[in-house]
């Protein structure tokens, strides 16, 4: 072919360099149920859900959630060996390595639950009304409760203890291994309604739970590794935020995102 009508070719039917999906990993939270975790090494939960509608709308994208430990997913993202983190609340301020953030695809309302004994007492305020309570949270989520309680636990006028999972944590609350736990208020409600479905659960051999003050809201986003971008690793992370938050955004709007949630606790 003569090359003056190879290039009037090629101007007229440009080559798409991306005709073929570019494939993403997003890793996903394995052990916070039912918002997020692993069922035989697939990604599950409302989260996943919402997420998965969401990629499925991005044209010209491939995304494979894959779920792992909390704590090696933050690794990941710290050792740029990896894209994208979710749920991730914003951490600009303490954790430099996961930046910058999607749109928020939900906002959590995380609270205080405890022994019906210990809110005999009314405790509206947090953390002050809980010194000298024991409080379980689930492990690696070090954001929640706040500065001012950190402080305390790290003083002593707060005790607190982890549990891997808000399966596992609920498990040691149950147990009397702490006084009170913080957990997603909607979390909460499904496992304690899935944990009583099979018997787990007993009011007449554990204790009976109320619902305290509310600890925090956090909006949850997926959080992005500022290593690999800045390396150049991913090149279409522009793009892809920009579709993703689009695409929320939509949603949202839509009331698509909120059935897709509320699907779970009907």
């Amino acid at each position: 072919m003569n090359i003056r009508l190879l290039v009037l070719f090629v101007m007229l039917f440009p080559i798409n360099l991306y005709a073929k999906d570019i494939d993403v990993t997003i890793y996903v939270d394995d052990s916070y149920s039912p918002l997020s975790y692993v069922e035989n090494g697939k990604a599950k939960g409302m989260y996943i859900d919402v997420l998965k509608a969401v990629f499925s709308k991005m044209e010209g994208f491939n995304v494979t959630m894959k779920p792992v430990p909390w704590k090696r997913g933050k690794h990941i993202m710290e050792k740029g060996e990896g894209f994208g983190l979710a749920p991730a609340f914003f951490h600009g301020h303490d954790w430099p390595y996961l930046y910058p953030y999607s749109a928020p695809f939900y906002i959590e309302t995380i609270i205080a639950v405890c022994d019906k004994k210990i809110l005999e007492k009314y405790r509206p305020s947090w953390p002050e009304d809980y010194q000298g309570l024991t409080i379980g949270n689930i492990a690696g989520f070090d954001g929640w409760g706040g500065e001012k309680f950190r402080a305390m636990v790290k003083d002593g006028t707060m005790g607190y203890m982890e549990a891997h999972g808000s399966d596992k944590l609920i498990r040691a609350f149950l147990m009397g291994a702490c006084d009170c736990i913080m957990m997603e208020d909607k979390s909460f409600d499904f496992e304690i309604a899935r944990l009583k479905r099979t018997g787990i659960y007993n009011e007449k051999i554990h204790p009976i739970y109320r619902k305290g003050a509310i600890v925090g809201i956090d909006p949850v986003y997926i959080g992005f590794s500022e290593l690999a971008i800045k390396n150049g690793d991913y090149k279409y992370e522009y793009e892809f935020r920009k579709k993703f938050d689009a695409i929320v955004y939509r949603m949202v709007k839509s009331g698509e995102r909120d059935r897709i949630m509320d699907a779970y606790t009907e």
